[in-house]
């Protein structure tokens, strides 16, 4: 009978843990998500970089040149340049990059951002009605490297950006707030 008991009790303990919160959206959150996407004109500023923690990365935290407040695989990029600019098939970013080249290139500290000011040759945005979020997927090609990027939007109109290339380790840029993109800030291509 202990058993028994036991295994109910354990059975239920599993299941009240197992789920994670649902945090309620508002009709009027996902209204404005839905209005920002559909017009495919918004900006993303993250709060911060979250490179792959790697031998490289532990160094440059072990040397103190990380800003305030960020730890080894979190870096605060309050006060840094950084953005995720869409305007139709047209994106620019910056993002500053924290982590390891596969292989030697042509970057120099001047250009070690990851930057793209294009039109990617396809944008998927996928509705995820169960999550209440989108995703965004591109790859945006340079002649230096080419990068996978997916892109969260939340209804909270927070995001995240995941980025994976060809010559160098993953990183994402969390904290991201969309707002839409100021006319005098167009994206133009070059």
């Amino acid at each position: 009978m202990k058993k028994i008991l036991f295994l109910i009790l354990g059975y239920c303990l599993l299941l009240s843990c197992s789920g994670t919160k649902n945090v309620a959206v508002t009709t009027a959150q996902m209204k404005a998500l839905d209005e920002i996407v559909a017009k495919k004109t918004f900006q993303i500023e993250s709060l911060w970089a979250n490179p792959l923690v790697t031998a490289s990365i532990s160094n440059l935290a072990n040397s103190g040149l990380l800003p305030p407040g960020s730890s080894i695989g979190n870096i605060n990029l309050v006060g840094n340049p950084n953005y995720l600019k869409m305007q139709g098939d047209s994106i620019s970013m910056y993002l500053p990059y924290y982590g390891e080249q596969r292989i030697a290139t042509n970057y120099n500290r001047a250009d070690a951002a990851i930057e793209y000011n294009g039109k990617p040759d396809e944008i998927k945005i996928i509705k995820n009605d169960k999550k209440q979020t989108y995703q965004i997927h591109f790859s945006a090609k340079t002649d230096r490297d080419v990068y996978d990027v997916y892109v969260t939007l939340y209804p909270n109109l927070k995001s995240t950006i995941d980025i994976n290339s060809v010559y160098r380790t993953t990183i994402t840029y969390s904290g991201g707030t969309i707002s839409k993109l100021p006319q005098e800030n167009a994206v133009t291509i070059q």
